[in-house]
């Protein structure tokens, strides 16, 4: 007889041999993400769409309820400027100031805060100024005064300066540095009007160093629109002119001085305006002939 019988009770043994796989349950931390994840994974399937006539109409509808607001806005009197805030005014009126400003009761969106801040800044003791909303219905107005820094005599009155030259009215000249006097016409002094403060600094610089000798002594120092800054010395008048080669000409009139004393006869004239060829006084000697060589050298001619 053929094996043939036997060959289904093989099967069942092979079919009994394979494993058997057993679900597991899930742990409570899986079930509370798998419990996340299935409303993201239905956001993120979902498909949202806004019908076209909504989006014309928010298009349309926004500019006009901006155009609403800012129409109420401007016609609010709310927003009308009732109060205008002085910082930083010492010398100048706070009173001044505002007036100036003349912004009362305008609206604080539509008020020319340029024009008002060039009006201020007119004022002659202001240096610096700044004009801002201070907001719901006011403005600001914050000063930089300026400060004395040199002196300047003219018609009999000694003025204040700034370190810009604008002639101070109402603020104490400073007590320390020489006096600078002005001796011409022009320019006609008066708050407001800016004067030559390289004078100023030349005269600063002088005051410090002295006269290149004991003797002659400084007396006082004077400028006008023709010679520039003059050392008026007790012999005489030493013409500096502007500030261009200031030690150069230094160092002229030292060697001027210097040649005086060895003649025994007083420096009554040195014009140092023009280079290696100075016009000088010595004496009763008019227009000797001098010629400076180097910066710290030169020889004296008759």
């Amino acid at each position: 007889m053929t094996d043939s019988p036997n060959k289904p009770a093989a099967a069942d043994t092979e079919a009994q041999d394979e494993p058997v796989v057993l679900s597991v349950p899930l742990s409570r931390h899986q079930r509370i993400l798998r419990a996340v994840a299935r409303p993201r994974a239905r956001l993120a399937q979902a498909r949202f769409s806004v019908p076209w006539s909504g989006l014309m109409f928010i298009a349309v509808a926004l500019p006009i309820a901006a155009l609403a607001v800012m129409i109420a806005l401007l016609n609010s009197p709310l927003l009308d400027i009732k109060t205008v805030k002085v910082e930083g005014a010492d010398v100048v009126s706070a009173a001044t100031v505002k007036q100036l400003v003349g912004l009362k009761d305008q609206h604080v969106m539509l008020a020319d805060l340029e024009a008002a801040r060039q009006r201020v800044a007119t004022l002659p003791v202001v240096k610096e100024v700044t004009v801002v909303r201070d907001w719901p219905n006011g403005i600001k107005v914050v000063i930089v005064e300026r400060t004395p820094w040199g002196r300047w005599r003219a018609n009999n009155t000694v003025w204040a300066i700034d370190s810009e030259g604008v002639i101070l009215e109402g603020l104490a000249p400073s007590s320390d540095g020489p006096i600078v006097t002005q001796v011409s016409a022009l320019p006609a002094i008066q708050a407001g009007v800016v004067v030559d403060t390289k004078a100023v600094d030349m005269a600063a610089e002088l005051h410090r160093r002295g006269a290149p000798l004991p003797l002659p002594g400084i007396l006082a120092y004077e400028w006008s629109l023709g010679d520039g800054l003059v050392v008026v010395t007790e012999h005489g008048r030493i013409i500096f002119g502007d500030a261009n080669g200031f030690d150069y000409k230094y160092a002229v009139w030292d060697l001027l001085e210097h040649e005086a004393q060895r003649r025994g006869e007083p420096l009554l004239l040195a014009d140092l305006r023009f280079g290696l060829r100075p016009r000088v006084e010595i004496g009763l000697n008019v227009g000797r002939g001098v010629r400076i060589h180097d910066y710290t050298a030169a020889s004296v001619s008759e």
